[in-house]
């Protein structure tokens, strides 16, 4: 059997640094790894491709029995044009993945098969079907999938060459109940973790296909501390024995401060960063959304002792929580800028379907719009103790004063000067760093502005001076300013277009979703989508 899996673009978001991919020598920040999970599991004697629309276009005349099709909610829309154009040339089109288990409703009718939930189980089932010509039009696993029995993901089908990082999975499933996190319903709150040999074959797979950095992009790490500790001490191992090949960067949730243990585990490992969900820096909105890990120490040190082990924390921050009045974004502002967090994922709180808060919102009356997938663009909940222009307005001033040349230079130049030592020390310079400086330097000095070219050399400069190790990571954060400031500079502008449309109740009138730019928010860098400005990178 010819099977053909097939992953849509990207629309643009936060994470997908389109601006600045041409810089880097490559087409997308990383892989989404759904369909090198789906080929993993196909036994060898089907013959299967896989299509990133990211780095290549797709052949839609492809010779092909099966064409499967994955996606996240802001993919709907590209989703069903390329599964419309499949069906009209007469392919069988299957459908799966992150939006499809969420909302299996949008999707009955579709297409010619549909998966619900992980498909460990029910995709293998579905070929065998297949083949005897008695396929079903939806499968659903009876129970999760025992992950320790998963192979290791197809990624020599991917064009590595052309990804900025590769991405694997240790574990599914959280032990929290973050009201506005849709991971609990898809994944559920056992967390389900493969074998230690299971994650350093993928690890040695990647590295044997030239990877320098991975991913993993687990929703939580450390769900399973224990789990956790195990697979970092051997991934210690591998690093020494192997020269530390590759860097490493995950999803840890707070308490990870609290265990020392952990965090000189992660750092021995070669993790350089970690993505959290701190989501806001006041207790009752943390409070309210059942986030509770998070009150359980001061905030700003908790984030200050992550970094002195060597490990950049990039936040998932989120404004407009019932708790939240037009206060929250000075307040916001203060603790990125005190905690010295370069990378901050701002967002407008989100009701994702199927949540206890899209329920919450509903039963309420405060849900105005379908779930967008997209946090930074307009927020699907009446506010509850600011108006909706109050809500837009503050918001729109928060992340100009988050991405501001000022503002983030202090933050990111504290961040590199207290940043506590590396497993990999020094300038580390690698074949290509040079040629990629010269890059980084052309675009953010030569043809710059005076500001962001005065900014760059500062920047470089006082590392330079004052910490020559941390001279790459300087660079690193200049080309990331600018397009994270570019970002925000097209967001502003749809904002300002969004505030213009408030009638005089503060009521949105419903303007054109998605447009332009900012059609909406998938995984990037390093981290995904969530309800807020909490980031996730789903695999099915």
């Amino acid at each position: 059997m010819k099977i053909h899996l097939v992953t849509p673009k990207n629309p643009p978001s936060f994470w997908t640094y389109d601006r600045i991919l041409p810089i880097l020598g490559k087409r997308c920040i990383f892989p989404n790894l759904s369909m090198p999970t789906v080929a993993g599991m196909t036994p060898r004697e089907h013959e299967i491709t896989l299509c990133d629309e990211n780095v290549e276009e797709i052949d839609f005349d492809v010779d092909a029995d099966v064409v499967g099709v994955t996606g996240y909610i802001v993919h709907e829309d590209r989703m069903r044009e390329i599964i419309a154009e499949f069906r009209r040339r007469g392919r069988f089109v299957v459908v799966g993945g992150p939006h499809a288990s969420l909302c299996p409703e949008a999707w009955r009718g579709q297409c010619d098969v549909l998966f619900v939930d992980e498909a460990e189980e029910t995709w293998p089932q579905f070929l065998r079907d297949f083949a005897a010509g008695s396929w079903k039009p939806e499968y659903r696993p009876a129970e999760k999938p025992d992950l320790s029995l998963s192979p290791v993901p197809r990624f020599d089908l991917l064009h590595v060459d052309r990804y900025h990082a590769m991405t694997i999975q240790f574990a599914r499933g959280c032990p929290f109940q973050c009201e506005f996190c849709d991971i609990i319903v898809v994944y559920g709150r056992r967390p389900r973790a493969k074998q230690v040999h299971q994650v350093m074959a993928e690890i040695a797979e990647c590295h044997r296909l030239g990877a320098k950095q991975v991913f993993v992009v687990d929703d939580n790490f450390i769900g399973n501390k224990k789990l956790a500790k195990d697979l970092l001490r051997e991934m210690a191992r591998w690093g020494r024995e192997n020269g530390f090949p590759m860097d490493f960067n995950t999803e840890v949730s707070l308490n990870a401060a609290q265990d020392d243990e952990l965090l000189a585990l992660l750092r021995d490992a070669n993790f350089t960063t970690v993505f959290i969900g701190i989501e806001s820096p006041r207790v009752e909105s943390l409070q309210e959304t059942k986030k509770t890990q998070n009150t359980r120490g001061d905030l700003v040190e908790s984030v200050r002792k992550i970094h002195g082990y060597g490990i950049q924390v990039q936040a998932g921050m989120i404004v407009g929580f019932d708790a939240d009045d037009a206060t929250i974004f000075e307040e916001q502002l203060r603790f990125i800028q005190d905690a010295r967090i370069p990378v901050s994922m701002t967002g407008m709180l989100q009701a994702m379907p199927k949540t206890p808060l899209h329920e919450r919102v509903a039963r309420e009356g405060r849900l105005v719009e379908e779930s967008l997938g997209d946090q930074f663009v307009f927020s699907n909940i009446e506010p509850k103790s600011m108006t909706r222009r109050e809500l837009y307005a503050g918001y729109r001033q928060l992340i100009g004063e988050l991405y501001d040349f000022r503002n983030y230079h202090r933050r990111t130049l504290d961040f590199l000067m207290s940043r506590g030592g590396q497993i990999t020390r020094g300038l580390n310079i690698r074949r290509g760093d040079l040629a990629l400086l010269a890059r980084i330097l052309r675009d953010t000095v030569l043809l710059a502005g005076p500001r962001r070219a005065w900014f760059t050399l500062k920047l470089l400069g006082a590392a330079l001076v004052r910490r020559p190790s941390a001279f790459k990571d300087a660079v690193s954060f200049a080309i990331v300013h600018k397009a994270l400031s570019e970002y925000m500079e097209a967001l502003a502008r749809h904002l300002d277009r969004a505030i213009e449309q408030l009638d005089a109740a503060g009521q949105i009138a419903r303007p054109v979703l998605g447009e332009a730019l900012l059609a909406g928010g998938n995984p990037g860098f390093f981290h995904m989508e969530e309800g807020g400005g909490g980031g996730r990178a789903q695999t099915r």
